[in-house]
């Protein structure tokens, strides 16, 4: 079957790690339509040119990926619309595919794409099949650290110009192996959080506990402002953080400085304090766990986005559920066990135990998407959810700095 311009495709962000494990890059992905019984040239293209466009023109780069730099995937076509060397170059990588240096016109449209401010990223394998390339042309060398060869392949290029990333690094063991061989940076699920649980040497400790039930008590869309405050009350460390931030140059804005927990919540409403309590349960030491809470702040952001379109499932407690459906891999809990407790409603832990009910039906969505799976699902609702998710990757990223969300994005 041939893919068509109304094919579903998905589009997400990959985050791509430093030495330091700091994260400095994304990977915008695109998922062609996931039936299609052989390739179409124009799929690529066509995939590339929308979630660009989404990336770049309905949300913003700033708004999306912040200060680090983004990959996208040039497919040969690029070549030959010389308009589209005229999107913004700041911040971004074209990755080259090896087709596309079959072109006689490949290295030109190279030297172009960097005097305009492109940065060029090519797989290790491109060399292989078109060893002419000047390596001064490139900026980045990906190579997959499956490859039995693969610190052989980075010392080969280290200190000859191009950064070197290693791909597919799928866990800590790789992590270390390739952190230790010359890499400077590195992309793969060792950064995304687990699907399944496994067994896990962290010790659960107490004040855990409390901050999940804090937030399983925020879930609740009706909560009364008076409950609330009873309920800050007892985490005083949540209170400290809840003055400092609305009492910050940020929110305030000329506003006079507040001191009781009353004008706190009456200020910074039950959505702000929501999304403080999660941050507060996610914060980690740990450069990876740092990278997966990005993750699963989108994807609850998300679940709230999709919300608003089902009139059966309250936002907020969508935001909840979607990140509690990913919450037993980061704590490293099963699923009933970390429920035990929590003030949840009949509905929600059925949706997160066993994928039942309207709210299962949200879940098995958000997993479909992630995984790119879409291909029972029709062009306009992927295309829908497509928009909720650069929109929750927006939303994140001024949460995870500290900035309130505008008006116009101020709920995910």
């Amino acid at each position: 079957m041939q893919a068509t311009a109304h094919s579903p495709y998905c589009i997400a962000l990959q985050p791509i790690c430093d030495r330091a494990l700091h994260h400095v890059a994304d990977k915008l992905l695109y998922r062609s339509c996931c039936d299609a019984d052989v390739a179409s040239i124009d799929d690529p293209f066509l995939a590339t040119v929308r979630s660009y466009s989404a990336a770049i023109y309905e949300v913003g780069i700033e708004n999306l990926v912040g200060e680090r730099k983004l990959l996208f995937t040039a497919p040969p076509e690029w070549i030959e619309q010389t308009g589209f060397f005229e999107l913004p170059a700041k911040q971004l990588f074209a990755e080259l595919t090896a087709d596309f240096f079959a072109s006689p016109a490949a290295l030109d449209a190279i030297q172009r794409l960097r005097s305009i401010g492109y940065s060029i990223a090519v797989s290790q394998g491109v060399f292989e099949h078109h060893p002419e390339i000047p390596i001064d042309l490139v900026d980045l060398i990906k190579i997959d650290c499956r490859r039995p060869n693969c610190l052989q392949l980075a010392e080969r290029y280290a200190g000859r110009g191009p950064r070197l990333m290693a791909t597919f690094v799928e866990d800590r063991a790789s992590l270390d192996r390739v952190r230790a061989g010359g890499f400077d940076w590195f992309m793969g699920f060792v950064f995304l959080p687990p699907r399944r649980v496994k067994e896990s040497g962290r010790k659960r400790q107490s004040n855990r506990a409390v901050e999940l039930h804090l937030l399983a008590e925020l879930s609740a869309p009706d909560l009364p402002f008076e409950q609330l405050e009873a309920l800050l009350a007892q985490h005083p460390h949540f209170c400290v953080l809840l003055f400092a931030q609305v009492n910050s140059a940020a929110f305030a804005r000329g506003q006079r400085r507040i001191e009781s927990l009353h004008e706190a919540v009456v200020r910074l409403g039950l959505e702000r304090i929501k999304t403080m309590a999660s941050l507060l349960l996610l914060s980690r030491n740990d450069p990876v766990e740092t990278v997966q809470v990005r993750m699963l702040l989108t994807r609850a952001a998300m679940a709230a986005r999709i919300a608003r379109r089902v009139r059966s499932i309250d936002p907020q407690s969508a935001f909840t559920l979607g990140l509690f459906s990913r919450l037993d891999a980061f704590e490293g809990l099963p699923m009933p066990q970390l429920l035990q407790g929590m003030p949840f409603s009949f509905p929600m832990q059925r949706a997160l135990l066993q994928r039942e009910g309207e709210m299962g039906k949200l879940l098995d969505v958000l997993d479909a998407h992630e995984s790119g799976e879409v291909s029972h699902l029709s062009a306009s609702v992927v295309a829908k959810l497509n928009e909720d998710f650069v929109h929750a990757v927006a939303w994140t990223k001024r949460w995870l700095v500290g900035e309130p969300p505008q008006s116009s994005v101020q709920r995910p």
